[in-house]
């Protein structure tokens, strides 16, 4: 396999068969979740959403059940497959796009843009300004972004309550391990899955995730024409404060009306 069919691989197995093997457990997160993103943001049911980065489209497929138009990007190919497929089982209004969120297109299009699990922070800090610049720009004036990343001051939290070792999935066993580099304020996360019935054991090739404390965020996303609203310490019910104990932080902000990328 190259490398994108690798990742394709991981993500097929990360992203949907871990989902049905622990369905309860994130079916009840989900919900929960996007109530908390209904309330955060003071949707009205009438709006048009971008979930980029979705993943397996559970938070997409989520606010679709609940009347929202939605589209949800992602590069891998088999996982949106299968979130097609449970959309189209459920007559949902989402439409799923292949695509780079480096290379994001739209303008002026959606009422809300979600970047949720940190799905922030996996390129470089230039391009990762960029994807922010983009996500701005697919925004209707006035619009709102919200995304939720680590907060690198409580990463010790985070990887206390990060699942490393090994876990059953799909048949066989995932070893998750994760570390945080100071120097490049990057969480760093491995993959190995073992089946031993087919003889198969697969390592994935490694994730990077640069980490942003609040003000860096702050700056980016008002660099990008983005006005900071709010900031939570989770994607939780009722809110939390964002504070010197949180493991996350979860930031509103508006699209400036004025504001000419």
């Amino acid at each position: 396999m190259d490398e994108t069919q690798l990742r394709d691989w991981w993500e097929e197995l990360l992203q949907v068969h871990e989902f049905a093997h622990y369905r309860a457990y994130a079916e009840n997160l989900t919900r929960s979740e996007v109530d908390f993103l209904v309330q955060a943001l003071g949707l009205r049911g009438v709006e048009t959403i971008l979930d980029l980065g979705c993943g397996g489209g559970r938070h997409s497929l989520e606010l679709a059940r609940r009347g929202f138009t939605l589209v949800g990007l992602d590069a891998s190919r088999p996982v949106l497959a299968a979130a097609r497929m449970q959309a189209a089982d459920e007559d949902l209004n989402v439409e799923f796009v292949q695509g780079d969120m480096r290379e994001l297109a739209y303008v002026d299009r959606f009422d809300v843009v979600l970047i949720m699990n940190s799905s922030l922070g996996f390129f470089d800090d230039a391009t990762n300004a960029a994807v922010l610049a983009a996500a701005a720009r697919a925004l209707a004036p006035g619009g709102k972004l919200l995304v939720q990343v680590i907060n690198p001051y409580r990463i010790d939290r985070y990887l206390r309550d990060f699942r490393n070792g090994w876990y059953r999935v799909a048949g066989g066993y995932v070893l998750r391990e994760a570390g945080f580099d100071p120097r490049s304020a990057t969480l760093q996360i491995g993959y190995r899955y073992l089946d031993p019935a087919q003889n198969l054991e697969v390592e994935h090739p490694g994730d990077r995730i640069r980490l942003y404390g609040f003000p860096e965020l702050a700056r980016m996303l008002q660099d990008s024409g983005l006005r900071p609203l709010s900031v939570f310490g989770d994607a939780v019910l009722p809110p939390v404060e964002f504070d010197d104990q949180s493991q996350w932080q979860v930031v509103v902000a508006v699209r400036d009306p004025d504001y000419k990328p």
